[in-house]
C-alpha cells in the first residue's frame, strides 16, 4: 500500500490526497511536517529539499507533486487522470505548470504571513500582483474552462483547485483583490471542480486541520 507522507494543512499534500481518492487507490497517511517546521533532518533524505507530500511506495520515496501524479497514472493506469491524446496530456501539464509558476508560486511569498503569523513581506508586492494576474489571464485563455481545466477532469484540475484555493485569501488580505471576482470563468469551472464529493471530502479535511491550528494557537 502507498504510504502518504503529507500535512493536512498543505495544499499540495491535500492535491495528492484528491489524487488518490479519485483514483480509488487505497493509502495510508502519515500526517507528517515539513523540514521547514520540524527541523527533522530524516526528511531530507525522502524529499528534495525537505518538502511535503512525499509517498512510499516498496521501499522507495517520492517527492514533488507532478513526480508523484506521474508515478500515479503509471502504476495505477485504470482510472486515468492524464489524457491518452498527446496535445491533451500536453494542455494538462501546461495548465499544471501556469497554475504552479505564475500564479502559485508567487502567492507563496506570502504563506507565512497569511497562514501562520509570519512577518509581511515588504518588497515586490506590486511585481507579485502583476504575476499573479498576468496567470490567471493566461489560465483563462489556454484552459477550455468547459467546465473543467482540460475537456475532462484530469489533474489540472485537481492542481488549479487547490493553487487557486491558497492564492485566493492571499489576494484579498495584501490586495483587497477578489480574483474570483475578476476571473469568472475561472470560478466557474473551480465551482464545478470543488463540486465533486471527492472535493468535498478533501476540502473538508483542510477545514478541520485549519480548526486544529486555530485552537492549539
Amino acid at each position: 500500500m502507498i504510504k502518504v507522507h503529507g500535512l493536512s494543512l498543505s495544499n499540495h499534500s491535500s492535491m495528492i490526497k484528491f489524487a488518490l481518492k479519485e483514483k480509488k487507490i487505497d493509502f495510508e497517511w502519515l500526517e507528517t511536517l515539513p523540514y521547514s517546521m520540524s527541523k527533522d533532518e530524516s526528511i531530507l533524505e525522502k524529499s528534495a529539499i525537505g518538502a511535503v507530500p512525499i509517498i512510499e511506495y516498496q521501499g522507495e520515496y517520492i517527492s514533488e507533486t507532478l513526480a508523484i501524479f506521474s508515478f500515479l497514472e503509471k502504476t495505477f493506469p485504470d482510472i486515468k487522470l492524464f489524457s491518452e491524446d498527446p496535445l491533451e496530456f500536453a494542455k494538462t501539464i501546461e495548465i499544471i505548470n501556469i497554475c504552479q509558476f505564475y500564479i502559485e508560486l508567487q502567492a507563496r511569498n506570502f504563506y507565512p504571513f497569511i497562514f501562520f503569523g509570519g512577518k509581511k513581506p515588504e518588497g515586490n508586492i506590486d511585481v507579485i500582483k502583476d504575476k499573479i494576474d498576468m496567470g490567471l489571464k493566461s489560465l483563462e485563455r489556454k484552459a477550455s474552462l468547459n467546465p473543467y481545466m482540460i475537456n475532462n477532469f484530469s489533474y489540472a484540475d485537481i492542481y488549479a483547485s487547490f493553487s487557486i484555493f491558497t492564492t485566493i485569501p492571499v489576494c484579498k488580505q495584501i490586495y483587497d483583490w477578489d480574483i474570483l471576482q475578476d476571473f469568472k470563468k475561472v470560478n466557474d469551472s473551480l465551482n464545478v471542480i470543488n463540486s465533486r464529493d471527492i472535493a468535498k471530502s478533501v476540502y473538508d479535511e483542510v477545514s478541520k486541520a485549519m480548526e486544529n491550528l486555530n485552537n492549539t494557537a
